[in-house]
């Protein structure tokens, strides 16, 4: 749970690390991190009773089943909800981390912006902490790099492409948290989480629709140019996402909502909103829930054209 006095010590040190007094991770952690948790026993692979394995696997097909319906937000929570009592039965079970993961930011992302922002917060918190959990079963050395506060561009070096999801997930959980809680904690954790979305785009670009370039098209437009901010990087970051996967229209989004507006191009904000609002969400399998919330995204943010635009 991200309580008032830990969202309060993680601005403190992102102020600390912007002013140059202090290193980030290695100042301390800002929320609750699964790094330097205890490892449980079911955090280790171990012979499991057929009874158990039985029942792990039908959690996690009644999670799998929930999910399908995941335009309802009480699918998600039950497909949450199924697949961690799965991993109280096998922890070291990185794939279901990872969904857990998954569900916790489209629950978030997806849901609470439209019906209770205050739950945002913790609702992506615990979508990190569960990324966490699945690469320190994928690599415990990793986890202690970290939870050492050793710089993330080393730690990820040893990671191979069975870790991309996981680092995928946490970062977009951290990141989209990261901005909720405001700017300096941004400027926080932006070398770590760029670190590990580049490590994503070395193994698997392509990984969810194109998602690295499509994280690197919306860093480059949202930072300052004294944070590495670079509009043509992020043109050809989000072009590139969208030459791969045309049909996912959090690309399209992301596109107007930040390199449109920072360029104030109004024409292109209309353009990318407009293609995402006539479009067909199932056109892209397997994304349609996604493509469903990018439309009502999209609705918004037209509507607020004369306000972005001078």
């Amino acid at each position: 749970m991200v309580t008032t006095s830990s969202i309060a010590a993680r601005r403190a040190i992102a102020i600390a690390a912007v002013l140059g007094l202090c290193g980030v991770p290695g100042c301390g952690g800002g929320y609750e991190s699964a790094w330097d948790e205890p490892t449980e026993q079911t955090d280790t692979t171990q012979e499991q009773s057929a009874e158990t394995t039985s029942r792990r696997e039908q959690l996690i097909a009644q999670g799998d089943t929930a999910w399908e319906g995941r335009d309802d937000p009480d699918q998600i929570r039950a497909a949450i909800a199924a697949w961690e009592q799965a991993v109280e039965l096998d922890g070291s079970d990185h794939e279901t981390w990872v969904k857990i993961s998954r569900a916790y930011y489209f629950l978030s992302d997806g849901h609470l912006r439209f019906s209770d922002e205050s739950q945002m917060l913790a609702t992506y918190q615990s979508g990190i902490q569960a990324a966490e959990r699945a690469l320190r079963a994928l690599s415990p050395e990793f986890a202690q790099a970290m939870a050492a506060g050793q710089p993330a561009e080393g730690a990820v070096a040893n990671l191979q492409a069975n870790a991309v999801p996981a680092l995928y997930w946490r970062a977009t959980n951290l990141g989209k948290w990261a901005r909720l809680d405001g700017f300096a904690t941004v400027l926080g954790y932006k070398d770590e989480i760029r670190a590990m979305m580049t490590r994503c785009m070395e193994l698997d670009r392509y990984y969810f629709f194109a998602g690295p370039d499509r994280y690197f098209g919306a860093f480059f437009s949202i930072a300052p140019s004294y944070a590495g901010g670079d509009l043509n990087l992020s043109r050809q970051h989000f072009d590139e996402s969208l030459r791969n996967q045309p049909n996912y229209f959090g690309t399209h989004v992301l596109y107007a909502e930040e390199l449109a507006v920072k360029l104030q191009n109004r024409e292109m904000f209309l353009e990318h909103l407009n293609i995402v609002i006539n479009g067909d969400p199932d056109a892209l399998e397997g994304a349609g829930p996604e493509n469903r919330v990018e439309q009502r995204k999209a609705r918004a943010a037209i509507e607020r054209v004369d306000e972005l635009f001078e």
